[in-house]
């Protein structure tokens, strides 16, 4: 019996080197399109991985590729996947008009563009893949949230009230909190972010919770930033931003590895300090400290306009309503920081000018611009932000739940 087993052991050796004979050694080429991660049961191999890594140095991206390029593959197939789930399907006419477009960008034809990243060691698929999945996510958020998503036009006439919308880039003056999802510490992020969304009313209040909560690296200055581009923050803040006025906190804001919170403490075009952009039109009535608080109260409740102050002022000294109308940069910066807090028609009565109380209110706030704003031009921006503010938090909740193995 012994040796029956030990003929038949050295049968299945023999066929196994044979076998292995037979296939050969795994070469280099097989281990290139290995599988390295799987999202969802989609597959990222390592030539993929390399090429991208490869494509992001062609295009100078800077920061640690090895690491964008494998967040971003990821996203990828997340955005396949949810366009699986919708039916959606790419066309080829859709994929080459994406391949010209982006190629154009570098003033190059799609084949241009395609002899230039071979010589960068990038393929023709690969980039199609880019481009691809890029178009793909498109029609996947105008399919999902485009039917749902409308713009009032409230928000049209503040975004034109505010200047936002024409001569060039907004640039916001913020401050921020960063919570961390991936602490470790078993705090939930969003439940402390729309805790504080809830509760903080002040900027004075916001930067003492960015201190004591914020993992960003502003958070010893309480959060605050000076002067940034609109783009360069997270997608999601854009339409928020635009939609808010100052002193208001953005709802809370999924980015990678976190939430983010922004206070918003000045909104303006990218024209410089005092480039006057904005005209301004508005009212001050000084009271008498004793008894401001109840005729502030009293002028809040009759007047409605800022013509409406002139009857019920008539029993003050005339140099006590004042009536202006200038740039806004032009403006006391304390002045200028109150009025942009208010919509038109709107008062506050917090600041103090030699023993009086002021009474402020915006008369109007009008762009300085020659030529009258597009409304459809300013819908359709608006509504592309929003999409992408949606586009954004839907990528991160398909992150959270995708079924995700590193083989």
């Amino acid at each position: 019996m012994g040796s029956v087993m030990t003929w038949t052991n050295r049968l299945i050796g023999a066929v196994a080197l044979l076998w292995l004979a037979l296939a050969g050694p795994l070469t280099a080429q097989d281990s290139a399109f290995a599988a390295i991660k799987r999202v969802n049961d989609r597959t990222i191999t390592q030539f993929e991985l390399n090429q991208r890594v490869l494509f992001m140095q062609l295009l100078r991206q800077p920061g640690d590729l090895l690491e964008q390029a494998m967040n971003d593959l990821t996203d990828d197939r997340l955005r396949l996947w949810a366009a699986e789930q919708l039916n959606l399907t790419l066309t080829p006419e859709a994929v080459e008009l994406g391949m010209s477009e982006f190629a154009a960008r570098a003033n190059l034809s799609t084949e241009e563009f395609l002899a230039a990243i071979a010589q960068g060691g990038v393929e023709a698929q690969s980039f199609r893949d880019f481009v691809g999945a890029g178009i793909i996510w498109r029609d996947v958020i105008r399919t999902r949230f485009a039917p749902g998503v409308s713009i009032s036009n409230i928000e049209i006439d503040r975004a034109i009230a505010a200047g936002r919308t024409a001569g060039g880039p907004v640039k916001v003056e913020v401050s921020e909190i960063l919570l961390r999802t991936n602490a470790g510490d078993g705090v939930d992020a969003m439940a402390v972010a729309r805790e504080l969304k809830a509760t903080v009313r002040t900027e004075s209040g916001f930067a003492a919770a960015a201190r004591r909560l914020s993992k960003a690296e502003t958070a010893q200055q309480g959060g605050r930033r000076e002067y940034v581009l609109l783009s360069e923050l997270p997608a999601a803040a854009g339409p928020q931003l635009l939609a808010m006025k100052v002193g208001d906190i953005t709802d809370p804001i999924a980015v990678p590895g976190g939430v983010v919170l922004y206070f918003l403490r000045r909104i303006g075009l990218d024209a410089g300090e005092g480039s006057g952009t904005t005209t301004l039109d508005y009212a001050q009535v000084l009271l008498p400290e004793a008894g401001a608080v109840e005729e502030a109260a009293r002028l809040r409740a009759n007047v409605d306009t800022c013509d409406d102050l002139y009857a019920e002022a008539r029993s003050l000294p005339a140099d006590r309503l004042l009536r202006d109308q200038t740039v806004e940069g032009a403006v006391p910066a304390d002045l200028r920081a109150e009025l942009a807090r208010l919509d038109p028609g709107e008062s506050s009565s917090t600041l103090r000018r030699g023993g009086f109380r002021v009474f402020v209110m915006l008369c109007s706030r009008t762009p300085t611009t020659a030529v009258a704003p597009d409304r459809e031009e300013i819908r359709s921006l608006l509504l592309n932000a929003r999409l992408a503010a949606l586009a954004e938090q839907y990528l991160a909740e398909l992150r959270a739940e995708a079924i995700i193995v590193n083989p």
